[in-house]
């Protein structure tokens, strides 16, 4: 089964980055470091992710060839550095970004992405038909501002 975990992009919001320091080993409170650190601890468990970029959230999403089991056993393994919005992650419970995520969902259907599911446990798991779907692309565009906060 195809599986995308779209957690910490439809999540929040990254602020500047510091950009070329390396992240300490203790998880900070600050957003940006931490999704640094994050994205840092998948690849080191094998996952191939990028960097997040400063204001533009955290997409994860992992393909048909994905793993599921290491793809799990990672987030496990990184958990101390997953923001809120990632099971298990260290950031503090939102109320707010947890409604931003209900919205982002339902205005990703009114955008034509009709198999884009709600959020479950702090996370939108998205299969193959809603990460097809051709409106996705657009939809995803359209329905940004939401998780930034200024919707």
């Amino acid at each position: 089964m195809r599986l995308a975990i779209v957690g910490v992009a439809l999540a929040l919001v990254l602020g500047g980055c510091a950009g070329g320091e390396e992240p300490s080993t203790a998880p900070s409170s600050d957003p940006d470091a931490r999704n640094l650190r994050f994205a840092q601890c998948l690849r080191e468990q094998g996952l191939d992710v990028p960097d997040p970029e400063p204001g533009k959230g955290m997409l994860l999403k992992f393909g048909p060839d994905s793993d599921q089991r290491k793809v799990q056993a990672a987030m496990e393994a990184c958990r101390e550095w997953a923001p809120s919005g990632v099971t298990g992650g260290g950031g503090p419970a939102d109320p707010k970004q947890d409604e931003r995520m209900r919205e982002q969902s339902q205005c990703m259907r009114d955008n034509g992405v009709e198999a884009f599911p709600d959020p479950e446990n702090g996370q939108i798991r998205i299969d193959g038909s809603a990460a097809e779907d051709p409106d996705f692309e657009a939809a995803e565009k359209a329905c940004a501002s939401i998780m930034q906060g200024s919707r």
